[in-house]
């Protein structure tokens, strides 16, 4: 099931991603993530009959917001994110050292965008009910 449809998503949220086939490959890959980021919250409770209009349009925030992240990465996994990331790269005098690792800065595999607009809302909460 899509948290977030095409036409929502490139008409609604602005999307970057205009192929409605690279949308649903990204938009899939988000779902995942943030169902184990969320421990399936949308899963066992319906998107469409919550009561709290602002967790539910957060929420598609943050599919959209974690699809964009991947088209703008050109990945979807993280071994495809880290794999064009280095520790210090020397061509003459040239020096290029990265401040921090992509991955480091994807706190259960969210962008920080997508993570922040979650944990507002208790999405992420880890303590016993």
């Amino acid at each position: 099931m899509a948290y977030l449809s095409f036409a929502d998503y490139f008409t609604e949220y602005k999307g970057a991603v205009s192929d409605e086939a690279e949308f649903t490959r990204l938009e899939a890959q988000a779902e995942t993530v943030i169902n184990n980021a969320t421990r399936d919250f949308y899963r066992y409770n319906d998107l469409s009959a919550d009561p709290d209009e602002f967790r539910v349009a957060d929420f598609k925030q943050a599919v959209k917001e974690q699809v964009d992240y991947y088209a703008f990465a050109q990945a979807a996994k993280s071994y495809e994110i880290q794999q064009g990331e280095y520790k210090a790269v020397s061509i003459g005098r040239l020096s290029l050292t990265p401040a921090d690792a992509s991955a480091g800065l994807m706190p259960n595999g969210l962008c920080k965008e997508a993570y922040e607009l979650l944990a507002k809302h208790g999405l992420l909460f880890r303590g016993a009910w």
